[in-house]
């Protein structure tokens, strides 16, 4: 760490992100940029830095950041995921640098042949995880580049120690799937950063221990394939009331488990079973 000027704690930075002031220079306004474009902001007047797929203009944080201006300037213009990785992969730099986020890494134009191999090929490119955890949570974090993401696309199941997240895209899904290391409790919260295609799922731990590995994956894990193509899943769920609406159609009203986070499109369809005995 370095000495910081008066006035530049990390208090002073957080109020100066809720001032409403214009830290990116774009008024707002989110762009695709190339590595060419990058390249050119490689100066502490002007310094842009791309962390997982994401550019931030990190200008206005020189003179906050506890490592000092020239530990930033290592990364300034290019991608400096693997040095921040090295220095402190535990922060929470998303929420540090939001108010700086001047978008995404623009996709490189591939000549290639058609076929449905390579659209999947370069789909998994883009999709990916992580995950990160305090003292008490564990954070899996899905990165998709996929613009107007929202609830309906997110399916997260956690039930025992099995974590199952699903990201929707068009006929195809990309799947997480592990045994988690520790046991969770069963609430379970999903965020979902919309413009920048990024979906987080949050666990809270049931014993504050440090985890040394999120688990072990499934078979599925970290696949993307047809949606038509996986297997059912089911989950137990509770039926809370039964409606007679005509005399062939009936009104059910069932009650997802905790560790559930679902929201079926208008129009969808679900699969429905019952055991019965006797």
């Amino acid at each position: 760490q370095v000495p910081l000027k008066p006035g530049r704690s990390l208090m002073d930075w957080i109020r100066l992100t809720k001032s409403g002031k214009d830290l990116t220079g774009l008024k707002g306004r989110l762009i695709e940029v190339t590595e060419d474009e990058l390249a050119k902001h490689n100066k502490k007047e002007d310094c842009w830095i791309c962390i997982r797929g994401f550019v931030y203009n990190v200008t206005p944080y020189m003179e906050y950041h506890p490592g000092g201006e020239d530990e930033l300037m290592k990364a300034a213009g290019t991608d400096g995921t693997d040095l921040f990785d090295q220095v402190h992969r535990w922060v929470n730099y998303e929420s540090m640098l939001k108010e700086c986020l001047v978008g995404r890494m623009a996709v490189k134009p591939i000549a290639a042949p058609k076929g449905e191999f390579f659209f999947l090929l370069l789909y998994f490119l883009f999709y990916s995880y992580d995950w990160f955890q305090t003292d008490s949570l564990i954070t899996v974090v899905i990165y998709t580049r996929q613009q107007d993401m929202n609830e309906e696309l997110v399916i997260v199941d956690c039930q025992g120690k099995r974590l199952r997240g699903e990201i929707i895209i068009d006929d195809y899904s990309y799947l997480i799937e592990v045994d988690l290391d520790h046991a969770v409790s069963e609430e379970v919260a999903v965020n979902i950063a919309e413009k920048i295609g990024k979906v987080e799922i949050i666990l809270k731990k049931k014993d504050n221990i440090h985890w040394k590995m999120l688990g072990q994956p499934w078979e599925c894990h970290n696949t993307f394939i047809k949606r038509t193509d996986r297997e059912l899943f089911y989950r137990k769920c509770k039926l809370v009331s039964k409606t007679e609406v005509t005399h062939d159609t009936k009104l059910f009203c069932l009650m997802l488990p905790k560790g559930t986070h679902l929201h079926v499109p208008t129009g969808q369809h679900v699969y429905l079973k019952q055991t019965i005995t006797g």
